[in-house]
């Protein structure tokens, strides 16, 4: 992301060829312990998608995950549950979960924070929030700062998304 310059093409682009290649809205309605596991093969599945898609829209190197099973574990932690509790119940805290596991992690050999950025608001599409127009600038600071480590707190992530979104985030955050 830092320093390269993506004339034409801009992340709403992207996130819209996203949507249209998955444009069915995932139902979240009865989420239990029964259905994560087709929860995190979706979202296993569409970040690979996405990765494949912003290499190829935003250039960069192609290559193997990094792991077996890396993309999964990541996307995993954001649907996790310990005694039928959920951690992360707000859907900006998932959003969240998943951009940092996938900007952290760094599973793919390549565009890492683009993919954490935009399998992050995939989900929250998939939630229902609309993708209002976002400064570039903006997310690229964003999603920089988290990979660098400056930016580590679930929640302060969450509620920045929530900014971006245009909508409320139910715990306070000082940065």
């Amino acid at each position: 992301m830092a320093g390269e310059d993506y004339e034409g093409v801009s992340i709403e682009e992207v996130l819209g060829e996203i949507l249209d290649l998955c444009p069915e809205t995932l139902s979240f309605t009865s989420v239990g312990p029964e259905t994560i596991p087709e929860i995190v093969e979706t979202f296993t599945v569409a970040a690979v998608a996405i990765n494949l898609l912003a290499i190829h829209e935003f250039g960069g190197r192609l290559g193997p995950q990094r792991s077996k099973g890396l993309v999964e574990q990541v996307v995993g932690a954001a649907f996790q549950t310990y005694e039928g509790v959920d951690p992360h119940p707000d859907p900006f805290d998932k959003a969240a979960m998943l951009l940092r596991g996938i900007t952290q992690g760094h599973p793919f050999s390549d565009g890492n924070k683009r993919t954490g950025f935009m399998l992050a608001a995939y989900y929250l599409h998939q939630m229902g929030y609309e993708r209002p127009p976002m400064e570039k600038e903006d997310i690229v600071a964003f999603c920089l700062g988290i990979s660098a480590g400056v930016i580590r707190d679930v929640h302060e992530m969450a509620n920045r998304l929530a900014t971006f979104w245009k909508q409320p985030y139910p715990r306070s955050t000082d940065f």
